[in-house]
């Protein structure tokens, strides 16, 4: 697909980096032509006039020229807004940063995702407003496994297909086991079965109808090692924007 010009959309900025002495890439997710990197020149200068569009936690309507066989470049910015509690907050910042990274490495560049475009939107917006940042984050998690070509069984038992009742979850098995089968696998994690209902419904839960998030920090817990092994033993994608989660969470402790 050749050069085309004067585009517009909406987009949401995952990252920038240096390029050369004065100019970013910048990688976007756009409305209407998927993750796009774009080439910033001279955005670095001291008198830009264009570098409030590589400032990070940023969404707007924006105009440009995009290219599939290389790179893009942005022309300006028709409106452009911060999630300001994003930018300003550390841990928000982390959380942030490692749901963008996985974006980048569930979908390939230029690969039209408006239903994933909307998702991460909403989940920005959420964790922007205060709402608890690892549960969104989760929630992404568990939702970006089928991208990433990972696609546990949370609607029933993978041995006898019980849809009801208590349940754990089987790394070997990749999927829910009901009680009357746990021994059958004896590393199962030993879930609380609240743990395992959250993991269900976040399997399919719109963020839309999001209000109001209130989940004890045990089962919090139980569903970050839970997820953590399911991403190391299927998924094996490890960013340093995850490391640094790690890392500020036991400085937490």
């Amino acid at each position: 697909m050749p050069l085309v010009r004067n585009q517009v959309f909406h987009g949401l900025v995952l990252r920038s980096q240096d390029y050369l002495d004065n100019d970013q890439l910048l990688y976007v997710f756009t409305d209407r032509f998927g993750i796009i990197t774009f080439w910033l020149r001279g955005v670095k200068k001291p008198r830009s006039k264009k570098h409030y569009l590589a400032l990070p936690f940023t969404y707007g309507k924006y105009q440009g020229s995009i290219n599939r066989r290389g790179f893009s470049f942005l022309n300006d910015a028709l409106q452009v807004q911060q999630f300001e509690k994003i930018a300003t907050d550390l841990r928000l910042n982390a959380y942030t940063s490692y749901i963008y990274d996985l974006v980048l490495r569930a979908f390939a560049a230029g690969e039209v995702q408006l239903l994933w475009f909307n998702k991460i939107m909403q989940a920005t917006k959420l964790i922007n407003q205060g709402l608890d940042a690892q549960i969104i984050t989760n929630i992404i998690e568990i939702q970006l496994l089928q991208p990433f070509g990972v696609q546990p069984n949370w609607h029933s038992c993978v041995i006898g297909g019980e849809t009801q009742g208590d349940f754990d979850y089987s790394l070997v098995k990749a999927g829910i086991i009901c009680q009357k089968h746990w021994t059958e696998d004896e590393h199962r994690l030993h879930l609380a079965p609240k743990a395992v209902s959250y993991l269900r419904l976040f399997a399919q839960i719109d963020l839309q109808r999001i209000g109001q998030i209130k989940v004890s920090a045990n089962i919090k817990a139980q569903l970050r090692q839970t997820i953590d092994a399911i991403y190391r033993d299927s998924v094996g994608v490890y960013p340093k924007s995850k490391k640094f989660l790690d890392q500020m969470d036991h400085w937490q402790i």
